[in-house]
């Protein structure tokens, strides 16, 4: 994680500890946000074969929400107006997903992101979302 990175979320909530995140990062080009998460077992249905949908919608939100708090250097907090995701695949227990967020639409006060989830090689979620700045 970039030391500017680290300054901005060195209070993180403890939700991300729970969703299993690990690190973030910045494009070279500041166009991409990256989380990587290690879901944990407890975050499983399906006798602990499957991560539910709700902690990978999480996962997805926090990479949205972190590109914006990134953006603005921790002085806007960003609220998830609407989020549509998407599960395309399951998502696996105590096995790394990549996270990458971009913005596609930045005003004044109202952002519209979006996120894809990767494990492995594979596609497995995407997600996009309006959020209040405030």
């Amino acid at each position: 994680m970039s030391k500017q990175i680290e300054e901005i979320f060195r209070e993180a909530p403890p939700f991300l500890k729970i969703l299993g995140f690990k690190e973030a990062s910045i494009s070279d080009d500041g166009s991409e946000y990256t989380c990587i998460f290690e879901p944990s077992v407890d975050l499983t249905h399906s006798n602990g074969t499957i991560v539910q949908g709700g902690f990978v919608a999480g996962m997805l939100d926090s990479a949205m929400a972190q590109f914006l708090i990134y953006l603005t250097q921790g002085k806007k907090i960003p609220l998830t107006l609407d989020m549509t995701t998407t599960f395309l695949l399951p998502c696996t227990p105590n096995s790394e997903v990549i996270a990458k967020s971009t913005i596609v639409k930045q005003g004044k006060s109202i952002a519209f992101t979006k996120a894809e989830m990767f494990q492995g090689d594979k596609l497995i979620a995407t997600s996009s979302a309006t959020n209040k700045l405030v």
